[in-house]
This record gives C-alpha cells, sequence and structure tokens, in this order.
C-alpha cells in the first residue's frame, strides 16, 4: 500500500503543474460546464478504436494493443510481439476520423509505438462581407504521436506484480482559415495486478502542455485526466470504469462490459457501456454505448455505436493485426 501511495503523489506532481499551464486569465479555472468552448483541438477529446468506445470509453486500465496510444501509452506494455491498430469513422455533420498505429515490444526495455490521428470537418463554404461565394475551405486536425512504456519498480518481480509507466510525445496541427502547431505529451501508469490477476487500475494526463494560435487569441490544448480501472470478473467478463476530467467541461464517470464467447482460435465479443458526459446538453437516446468484435488467431475487428441524440449516431470500425 505504501508503495501505491508513494506512486500516486510522484503521479500528481508530475501532472498538477501542467494543468496551471499558463493560459489567459478567463480560462484558468477549468474542469466545468463554463470552460467549455475555450480549449483547442477538440478531436483530441475524441476517442479511437471501436473496442473501447464500445465499452463506454472507459480503456484506459484494459488497453491492450497499438491504440494505447490514444488511451495509456503504458498500455503498451502488454503487446507481447508486434501490433497493428486501424479505424475509420465517419463523425458529425459530415467529418470523418482516421487513426492508424503501429507498436512493437522491445524486450527487457519496454514497448514503443507510434500513431497517427486525422480529424476532417468537411468543406466550408467561405463568403465575404456581403454574403457572396468566395472559395472554400477544409479545417482539418492531425497528431503525430510516438510513445514508449517501461517497468519502473520491482525488477527482481514478475511482470504483473510491476508499475508500468508510459509516455507520449505528439505534434499536434491545426487548420481553420490558417494552420498552427503545438507539441504535447501524455503520461500513463499501470499499477501491479491486485486480486490474484483480475484487478488493475490506471492513471494518465493526456495533452499536459502546448497552445494554439487562433487569429490573434492563444487556446490551451484539452487538458484531460483518467482514473481507470478493468476487473475481470471471469473468464468471460470483463467490467471497466474510468473517472474523466477534461479541463474545459466537468468531469464525467464512464463504465463498460465485455462478454467473451472462445472456440480455440475464434472468440466473439459482446460489449457496452455508458458516460454520463454532457447528459443535459443534448436531447434524445445519448450517453450509451453499444458494440460487438471478431478475433480469429492474429486478426481481430471490431464494430462500435454511440448515439448522440438529435445528432445522430456514430459508427466505428477498427481493425488489428497482434503478430
Amino acid at each position: 500500500m505504501e508503495k501505491i501511495l508513494r506512486m500516486v503523489f510522484y503521479f500528481l506532481v508530475l501532472t498538477i503543474p501542467y494543468t496551471l499551464y499558463p493560459i489567459p486569465c478567463c480560462f484558468a479555472a477549468g474542469f466545468d460546464k463554463n470552460s467549455a468552448g475555450t480549449a483547442s483541438v477538440q478531436s483530441l477529446k475524441i476517442a479511437v478504436d471501436a473496442r473501447g468506445v464500445a465499452l463506454g470509453e472507459a480503456f484506459s486500465a484494459l488497453a491492450d494493443g497499438a491504440s494505447a496510444l490514444d488511451w495509456n501509452p503504458a498500455g503498451l506494455i502488454k503487446i507481447k510481439k508486434q501490433s497493428l491498430s486501424f479505424m475509420h469513422s465517419p463523425y458529425l455533420a459530415g467529418t470523418y476520423m482516421d487513426f492508424f498505429a503501429y507498436a512493437q515490444n522491445a524486450g527487457a526495455v519496454g514497448s514503443w509505438g507510434v500513431a497517427f490521428k486525422y480529424m476532417n470537418y468537411g468543406s466550408i463554404k467561405k463568403t465575404d462581407s456581403s454574403g457572396v461565394a468566395s472559395g472554400g475551405f477544409t479545417p482539418y486536425d492531425m497528431v503525430a504521436n510516438v510513445g514508449f512504456a517501461t517497468y519502473i519498480t520491482g525488477f527482481n518481480k514478475e511482470p504483473e506484480e510491476r508499475f508500468v509507466l508510459g509516455a507520449t510525445g505528439k505534434l499536434v496541427r491545426s487548420q481553420i482559415l490558417l494552420a498552427d502547431n503545438t507539441v504535447s505529451a501524455d503520461i500513463g501508469i499501470l499499477f501491479p495486478y491486485f486480486f490474484d490477476n483480475r484487478f488493475q487500475l490506471a492513471m494518465t494526463a493526456q495533452n499536459i502542455m502546448g497552445t494554439l494560435r487562433y487569429d490573434r487569441e492563444e487556446y490551451p490544448l484539452p487538458l484531460i485526466l483518467r482514473l481507470g480501472s478493468a476487473t475481470k470478473i471471469n473468464n468471460y467478463f470483463i467490467l471497466t470504469a474510468d473517472l474523466v476530467a477534461a479541463r474545459d467541461n466537468y468531469p464525467f464517470l464512464a463504465m463498460g462490459g465485455e462478454f467473451k464467447i472462445s472456440v480455440r482460435k475464434t472468440a466473439l465479443f459482446l460489449r457496452g457501456g455508458f458516460n454520463t458526459r454532457a447528459v443535459t446538453d443534448i436531447s434524445g437516446f445519448r450517453n450509451l454505448t453499444f458494440g460487438t468484435g471478431f478475433k480469429y488467431g492474429t486478426y481481430s475487428i471490431d464494430y462500435s455505436l454511440s448515439p448522440f441524440g438529435s445528432l445522430g449516431s456514430v459508427h466505428r470500425i477498427s481493425a488489428g493485426l497482434n503478430f
């Protein structure tokens, strides 16, 4: 228990200073509804990997493939050899997102990986002050990540009994009419397994620095803090939960469950989840997620459905290869 408290303390020491990263005074409070819209590159908050989304976006402790680079870089340590992950998602209002990641186990030193995330906001007509059309523009966000995970304690113990540190450096580019670039980073920790390797905790801090200039104003990236858990109820069912706090909105709770049916090299997954994010912001059926997955040997494909009430629904399809 003493070691756990020590690691929590170290994590807070590393991350809290970045929550106070210099930004305009009117945004300094953060973590409440009044801060909505005050952070740039909102696509950094849009989840990748259909499996994690189907679990209500409670995935920071369970992420175990190349897509962990976008959830919790410490999760890269779970890769046995190599991992590829692809995702395509038509999003709301004619936008879409693509994601690609590759990661590799590097032996005793840990694992490393690279990822690329692209959000296209569609074509927008440009008009002059008289309302006359004068061409168009296509806003987009682009993020390139390089990350690693390594054991930081208990080198004479089994891997399941060690703490894992993960970190990601990222280049962020955003364009509306003009483009701007910045650099940022993520930090993640995986705690040792508890209760006969059935329970694990995770902590992450994402987008801990960086600002982008739009016209004459600078806006910070959306700092996101997560405390997550994954509980293996039995060989067929896993329960996940995340507490998530983004600097530009209220904190929210996410929970999900994954049921597995397996026969030899083949496995079928049924998933469901919910979260309390933006519960009162839109009307209609929302905040519940559903999904399924299929795995054969080293290949996997996953699907998720996220209803957004009157705004419509978002479908995600992910493909993975772990070899």
